[in-house]
């Protein structure tokens, strides 16, 4: 039976809910708070990586181990503000205590499943809608710039392997023959055949055009600033502007959704974690595949005619504040890995800031609260958000649907 569905924000997780439940015939309406023509979100400014070789959470004791070490050095690609941290405490917490490695193989195959299965959509989706988005399974390069990170990375695959990832060891002579335009100056690479990328900002584009097509109807400008609940049912959701109802309300607002669950007795422990990227024009080069330089924790994808380089996790950084040093950083980082690469001068670039939604344990909210019967949660993605998008969209849709969807749900439960 067709739906009115409301979903609370127009990322990439909220236009993917939208994409699956309109095809099942419901009828959708999305609130978003920015302006129509706002493309700065999170959404956007990835690096539009897909990521079945992202099977370890972030809650892991390598996390930890390396991210005590960074924690305070303000240029680090990890940082911890102290002073802007206190009332996150109890996040941290948690965060710690989920960090060990029972945890980690508890959730490996669990985070491996979703993003194998979101890859295959996405490939489903382009070829379906014939879609030129910049979408290519060219597989991901774990980059080493020294020979401790490089045995890291190759016990890393081992284990890719064991759950089923193709990987291949490049050496020097493998990766001229990948990379012929591009000198590097690291130990070695693991190449995960499973992984794709895509140009995020032609993606959403394209995706919001699409569903307008269809009939989804866009709210901008429209902050919720109230819910009403009656026997344990959302019976009214409110922005300054209006009052809208639905049988059913998707909350997929990022980061910004831990405080609206508040609002309707839903704790969702979540903590901003902001990241930088920008892209840099490569003339004399052209990097053909995605790598990360593992040490140096940045991404690097060839998009726009250039790379885009993105990195940084600042525990709840502000909006709307470049911290020059942290960039200038990441621009230091690429060059000791990529002798290739030309550092621009900061003033030249147009750098993107986003806070990405981190829950405690690594591992995305996707369900429904069991005080709420009407409000299905999506949020909590941290970096895979592009990634996890249209396998997220299809499990919402499948709840919608009164299915049981294939995944551990008891994992992802919002009450967890």
């Amino acid at each position: 039976m067709a739906k009115k569905i409301l979903i609370v924000g127009a990322g990439t997780i909220g236009l993917h809910c939208a994409y699956y439940l309109i095809r099942n015939g419901h009828e959708v309406e999305v609130i978003d708070a920015v302006a129509e023509n706002d493309h700065s979100g999170c959404s956007y400014g990835n690096c539009g990586l897909i990521v079945p070789s992202h099977f370890i959470p972030i809650a892991s004791p390598a996390m930890l181990k390396s991210g005590f070490t960074m924690l305070f050095d303000t240029k680090s690609p990890v940082h911890l503000p102290l002073l802007a941290n206190v009332k996150n405490t109890p996040w941290f917490l948690k965060f710690m205590t989920s960090a060990n490695s029972g945890h980690v193989n508890r959730v490996m195959p669990a985070l491996l499943q979703l993003n194998v299965e979101s890859r295959q959509l996405y490939a489903d989706i382009v070829e379906e809608q014939a879609v030129d988005v910049g979408f290519e399974k060219k597989g991901l390069l774990m980059m080493a710039s020294t020979q401790k990170g490089l045995e890291e990375e190759l016990e890393l695959a081992h284990i890719a392997n064991r759950l089923g990832i193709s990987t291949r060891e490049i050496d020097d002579s493998a990766l001229r023959k990948m990379e012929p335009d591009v000198q590097f100056n690291v130990e070695g690479a693991v190449l995960y055949e499973s992984d794709g990328h895509l140009n995020p900002q032609k993606y959403m584009l394209w995706l919001k055009t699409y569903l307008l097509k269809q009939g989804v109807v866009f709210h901008h400008n429209s902050k919720v600033c109230k819910f009403d609940l009656f026997k344990g049912k959302i019976t009214g959701v409110h922005t300054r502007e209006a009052m809208f109802t639905a049988d059913e309300i998707v909350l997929a607002a990022g980061v910004f959704s831990s405080a609206l669950a508040k609002m309707i007795g839903v704790n969702l422990p979540l903590i901003a974690g902001k990241g930088y990227s920008m892209d840099v024009p490569t003339p004399k080069w052209n990097l053909n595949t995605p790598l990360i330089l593992s040490e140096a924790k940045i991404a690097v994808t060839p998009m726009n005619g250039g790379i885009r380089l993105g990195s940084g996790m600042e525990f709840n950084g502000k909006p709307g504040q470049v911290r020059h040093k942290r960039v200038q950083a990441m621009l230091n980082r690429t060059a000791g890995a990529i002798q290739s690469f030309e550092q621009p001068g900061i003033e030249e670039l147009n750098i993107w800031e986003g806070l990405r939604p981190v829950s405690y344990d690594g591992l995305p909210y996707i369900g429904r609260p069991r005080n709420i019967q009407n409000l299905i949660v999506a949020a909590g993605h941290a970096m895979m958000g592009m990634s996890l998008a249209p396998v997220t969209g299809k499990i919402v849709s499948e709840l919608i649907e009164g299915q049981k969807p294939e995944f551990a749900m008891e994992l992802l439960h919002p009450n967890r």
